[in-house]
């Protein structure tokens, strides 16, 4: 069984639009976690009324938060440690194929946490650079000052089946097992760098990397949001930038 945990901060209009949550209504062997993040009105209904699992917060919790709180209803449904959990950014597209081509590569060859190629566009054309080296303090700053990220891999050259130091948080997906080991994501951070330092702890405690299945593809509709300095996102990814560059370089 596959479980796919959504967290949705006012996207319903969008996971409407995209069709890719409907689509997957009638699997057999995944199951829809989905949690409202701002409380939208006919989101509950929706839900109902394709069997997902809906859940409202009281208040707005970080991306680490919400996500471990949908691995705590997926076991309350029955999640087994041989089963997978998928964190799925709403903006994404992909079909039931997509993610069972993933998990059962995973369960062939053993593997605790896996991405696949995701692009901005229809025709797979824009890159969407989802796979990438751990980044140092450097990377950072090169990012933000000089528009220079020295983290980011070119895709285009990889195998079809190549290993990466993380994967963006818009498709990852771990064998149930390997979550609950790592006791989920750090709700430490409120939003950025949780799926960094997910990937980095992944990686010191099993001396494993994440896959990436470059051949299989879904599309990422990526909403850019405002880093200016000073805006709240950007101070919400400085302070995420220096607890995770903490745990980087900690001994």
């Amino acid at each position: 069984m596959i479980y796919v945990s959504i967290v949705s901060h006012a996207h319903f209009a969008l996971i409407r639009e995209i069709g890719c949550l409907a689509k997957l209504k009638d699997s057999k062997v995944i199951k829809i976690i989905i949690r409202d993040n701002v409380g939208e009105i006919g989101f509950e209904s929706w839900c109902n009324s394709f069997g997902f699992h809906y859940s409202c917060n009281p208040s707005q919790y970080g991306f680490g938060k919400n996500n471990n709180l949908n691995f705590a209803q997926a076991k309350l449904s029955g999640c087994q440690d041989g089963d997978y959990f998928l964190v799925l950014n709403p903006d994404v597209d992909c079909s039931e194929e997509d993610i069972l081509n993933v998990a059962d590569r995973m369960a062939k060859n053993k593997i605790g946490l896996a991405t696949l190629n995701l692009f901005l566009d229809k025709n797979h054309i824009e890159i969407d650079n989802c796979a990438r080296r751990f980044p140092g303090l450097w990377d950072f700053v090169s990012s933000y000052f000089f528009g220079v990220n020295h983290s980011i891999i070119d895709k285009s050259h990889l195998d079809a089946v190549s290993s990466v130091d993380w994967a963006a948080g818009s498709f990852l997906m771990f064998s149930a097992l390997t979550y609950a080991e790592l006791q989920g994501f750090d709700e430490g951070y409120f939003m950025y760098c949780e799926d960094i330092d997910i990937c980095l702890r992944y990686h010191r405690k099993f001396n494993s990397r994440v896959v990436l299945f470059s051949d299989i593809f879904a599309v990422h509709y990526a909403q850019k949001r405002n880093r200016n300095l000073f805006s709240m996102h950007f101070l919400w990814h400085l302070k995420s930038c220096c607890r995770y560059l903490i745990k980087f370089y900690a001994p």
